[in-house]
């Protein structure tokens, strides 16, 4: 006795299918209106117990098995579950079994009601299909092969590919057709929606400042909620129901921003509002600092979709590998389709979500460049010859995306101007007339989930992904062959990709769509969709940043790989923020070797300039000397831990690249502010504030202390050049401490960050490492 995968090699196969369905039946007394009953639900007045019987049908040229399953398939067809890669959520499965009926043969031969009589009449579908109802059973298709020495293992020998009923019909010449549906339509996602409404409204017209609402007695409200009245949004901090007619909740405030209790994040802001009896009081779903896994298994098992069927520790391990630091931090405040809610979260992410009819379970995987193939297909056996096709998926490809996201109060439209940020990433080395003549666009739905990072590594990953034309690979192969699964990632070596040398190519890269069993009288064959990735980042790749850098992290635009490398970044632009650029998470061993090109100009913000002390007036007591300090300038890289070599000027390892030509300047410190000073007996005038220091972005000048009297001014702001001053200076200690020089290099653990060109025109070190 063997396995299926221990007998998949085997050079010559028999195979057959069994087709298994749990229907539900009632086996002892069994009666209906005083009469005898037919053995299920339907037709008895008993109560179902939760008993299922399994009912098991084979081919109609199946050798003979254990068990004896009738032998009537007379055919199968199946559509597998298809990845759809850039939508998300992928196409379903579907599964159609055709029966031929039988004659002298009960469903349910220990019924009450069943005689030789009855055994005799009608036909035995005829009997099932009035007995039972099919829709939602479950149904497993068993696909078995017969061994070498002519035994079959009915208990370890198939592989089984889990469906639910969904129709059983009456066919034309004596057939009947069984219908099936995948798992995941189990949850009717595409009648559903999230969160889901609990139709509350307010019993009371309510002002702009109250605070205590009179609420409906059916909704169970709790300390914490937020809701939402109109487009106003307040966060619940009291419930009273000590009079069950009467109904209260408090609120913690009106018009004030709703902020997430772990985070801190401000969800949103939001305007106080009158509000009238009977308006809707809809209950946010709160996201507050949880990971991707997380909101969508929410979802899901909101809609009914089986807990067992969500494999949670499979799902944690692919979001902590390919989305490690990122967290969702947002409401959701209105109820929409679950497949539109599902597919916000997948494309946002850029994730497939797909139910696997072999393993039984809902499966989640990332879209990365970054990830390693499992194995090697080639044509002539994976791949049958001849059988391979390619056809490009223009619609797809992309060499610039843009997301917006930033929405600062949740409750307005859906237009750009909602949104307060932008996420761009675009690969101008493959744009001109020798290549593709002019970018090809993507642009994603606004999305209220995504931060800078998450932003910015959506953006990447898809330009990365779909950057070259993907294409699809159709082709042919045998069972024996099918070592690899929907989902997975394989290099292909076929006829169809050759190389500059006109040899084959080995070095494509796709992920498996699709994998179609085609059933037929000689045994099963397998119809094969993959999308090439192309091309694909490895070890050692480059990177060109030929953008402005602000805040930037460049392990999220390397599409954060999951394994240590070595990569190049060439930085051809200007940088700016307090932090302008860091290394981010990259795996311990990686390397980052930074080649500044082009006059790449590397700065950070300049420190702020301290505030003037307060004045006052008519009084004997002087006022406090609170003139404020003035803040440090930022940081130009920050290596994170990671070695980085970092090439000003000279000979680069790059071959695109092999001259450097970069600088990087320390900002300034801002000065400190100014005292208030007596101008009178009883009246002192508020003091001048401190300068701002220069930077990419200048330090804001300070602000004059009140009762300035219009003489003290508030301070300069700095310049975005040297105003003769030099780079990397302190700040200016005024009557409050100076904010002291910001930093050109900080290593922040890294055992070596290695400067080659760095003369002192080049390099500002600040009060960097370096």
């Amino acid at each position: 006795m063997a396995t299926f995968e221990q007998t998949r090699s085997m050079r010559n196969q028999q195979h057959f299918e069994v087709l298994e369905i749990d229907l539900p039946v009632i086996t002892g007394a069994c009666t209906i209106g005083g009469s005898s009953g037919y053995g299920t639900p339907l037709t008895c007045d008993q109560a179902w117990s939760g008993e299922y019987k399994t009912y098991k049908f084979t081919n109609q040229n199946a050798p003979l098995i254990q068990g004896s399953p009738f032998r009537c398939i007379k055919s199968i067809s199946e559509t597998a579950t298809s990845i759809k890669p850039g939508q998300g959520l992928a196409g379903r499965g579907s599964l159609s079994i055709t029966f031929d009926d039988f004659i002298n043969q009960d469903p349910n031969p220990d019924a009450p009601a069943v005689n030789a009589t009855v055994k005799k009449q009608g036909t035995f579908f005829g009997k099932l299909a009035a007995r039972q109802i099919f829709d939602n059973k479950n149904v497993r298709l068993k696909l078995y092969r017969v061994q070498p020495d002519g035994t079959i293992d009915l208990a370890n020998g198939a592989e089984t590919r889990h469906y639910v009923a969904e129709s059983f019909n009456a066919g034309s010449s004596g057939t009947w057709k069984l219908n099936c549906k995948d798992v995941m339509s189990l949850a009717n996602l595409d009648e559903k929606e999230w969160p889901i409404a609990t139709n509350s409204f307010l019993r009371q017209d309510i002002t702009e400042n109250q605070l205590v609402l009179q609420v409906d007695n059916e909704t169970v409200y709790s300390i914490g909620m937020v809701i939402r009245i109109g487009d106003e949004f307040m966060r619940i901090d009291g419930v009273d129901t000590s009079d069950p007619a009467d109904h209260k909740i408090q609120v913690s405030g009106r018009g004030i921003p709703i902020q997430a209790p772990t985070s801190l994040e401000i969800l949103t802001i939001t305007e106080k509002q009158e509000h009238d009896a009977g308006d809707e009081i809809f209950i946010c779903d709160e996201s507050d600092d949880e990971t991707i896994d997380s909101l969508l298994t929410r979802i899901l098992i909101d809609s009914d979709f089986d807990p067992t069927l969500i494999p949670s520790a499979e799902w944690a391990a692919e979001v902590n590998e390919w989305h490690a630091t990122t967290r969702i931090n947002t409401l959701h405040i209105e109820s929409k389709g679950v497949n539109d809610v599902l597919k916000s979260i997948l494309n946002g992410f850029l994730m497939d979500l797909w139910f696997s009819t072999t393993e039984n379970k809902a499966k989640l995987s990332a879209i990365s460049v970054w990830k390693q193939s499992s194995s090697t297909i080639e044509e002539g056996k994976e791949i049958n010859a001849y059988t391979i096709s390619k056809k490009p998926q223009e619609q797809i490809r992309a060499s610039r995306a843009l997301v917006l996201y930033d929405k600062r109060n949740l409750a307005d439209n859906e237009d750009d101007s909602s949104y307060r940020k932008g996420s761009q990433f675009s690969d101008n080395a493959i744009i001109g007339t020798e290549l593709y003549g002019e970018h090809k666009d993507k642009r994603f739905n606004n999305n209220i989930m995504l931060d800078k990072d998450a932003a910015d590594l959506l953006t990447q990953r898809y330009v990365s992904r779909f950057k070259f034309t993907p294409y699809i690979r159709s082709f042919t192969a045998d069972e024996r062959y099918i070592t690899f699964k929907t989902g997975d990632v394989v290099n292909v070596n076929s006829e169809v990709d050759q190389g500059f040398d006109g040899a084959n190519s080995n070095n494509i890269r796709a992920q498996v769509l699709k994998i179609n069993p085609k059933y037929n009288k000689e045994g099963r064959q397998y119809n094969v969709d993959l999308m090439t990735y192309e091309a694909a980042f490895e070890d050692n790749s480059e990177i060109l940043l030929d953008g402005p850098l602000g805040e930037a992290n460049l392990f999220v635009l390397a599409g954060a790989p999951s394994q240590a490398v070595t990569i190049t970044f060439v930085l051809t632009s200007y940088s700016f923020g307090q932090t302008a650029i860091r290394a981010g998470n990259f795996a311990s061993g990686s390397k980052i070797i930074l080649i500044l090109a082009n006059g790449f100009e590397g700065k950070a913000n300049g420190g702020n300039g301290g505030k003037g002390a307060d004045g006052a007036e008519n009084t004997n007591t002087p006022p406090p000397n609170n003139a404020g300090n003035g803040l440090n300038g930022g940081t130009v890289y920050d290596a994170q831990g990671v070695d980085t070599d970092i090439y000003f000027s000279g000979s680069t390892p790059s071959a695109a690249y092999p001259t450097a030509d970069g600088y990087i300047f320390a900002p300034n410190g801002g000065d400190g502010g100014f005292n208030a000073f007596q101008v009178g007996p009883v009246n002192w005038l508020g003091g001048s504030g401190g300068d701002g220091g220069n930077g990419r972005l200048p330090g804001t000048g300070g602000p004059a202390g009140a009762i300035d009297g219009g003489i003290s001014g508030a301070g300069s702001n700095g310049n975005i050049n040297d105003t003769g001053v030099g780079w990397g200076q302190d700040g200016v200690d005024n009557d409050a401490s100076k904010g002291l020089a910001g930093s050109g290099i900080i290593d922040s653990g890294a055992a070596n960050v290695v400067l080659f060109g760095a003369t002192a025109t080049r390099y500002v070190n600040g009060n960097g490492d370096h």
